[in-house]
């Protein structure tokens, strides 16, 4: 029924229950497993400071900070459906508004399915204007699986 599954993480405790079913239903299917991680876009000011991670004396932006650690996270869910043993598994950071980005991310990639945590790590604006689970189960072009 479902050959390519993406499921979108953000660290969030809500998010890694639904890698958890995302990795049950690629068993079940024998499908792909496809992890993706948005990252929000800084504006041109905002991305024009740097960052000093801890440990580094490197200075970053904003912008490759939260790729970096938005790569990370994404990595982690692969790394946690490979352990479960799903043999076809990616992981991706894309930038971007999380909901608009996460079915544009569906739609390149010809999922079937999407997986999502009902909350994540929102912001302020999530909560006046819907969560992006809300807004992603609203614009997606194929079946979403929103896990609570």
């Amino acid at each position: 029924m479902f050959k390519n599954i993406v499921v979108a993480v953000d660290g969030s405790d809500q998010s890694m229950r639904a890698v958890d079913a995302a990795i049950e239903m690629a068993k079940r299917f024998q499908a792909k497993l496809t992890t993706v991680c948005i990252y929000r876009h800084h504006s041109p000011l905002e991305a024009s400071l740097s960052m000093v991670r801890a440990g580094s004396q490197q200075a970053e932006t904003p912008d490759k900070a939260l790729n970096d650690f938005a790569k990370d996270i994404a990595r982690s869910a692969k790394e946690r459906a490979i352990e479960a043993g799903i043999e076809q598994v990616e992981a991706f950071a894309k930038r971007g508004q999380p909901a608009r980005a996460i079915v544009d991310f569906v739609k390149a990639h010809d999922a079937d399915l999407v997986v999502i945590g009902a909350r994540g790590n929102g912001d302020l604006e999530g909560f006046f204007l819907g969560s992006v689970s809300h807004k992603v189960t609203g614009l997606s072009p194929v079946p979403c699986l929103v896990i609570k």
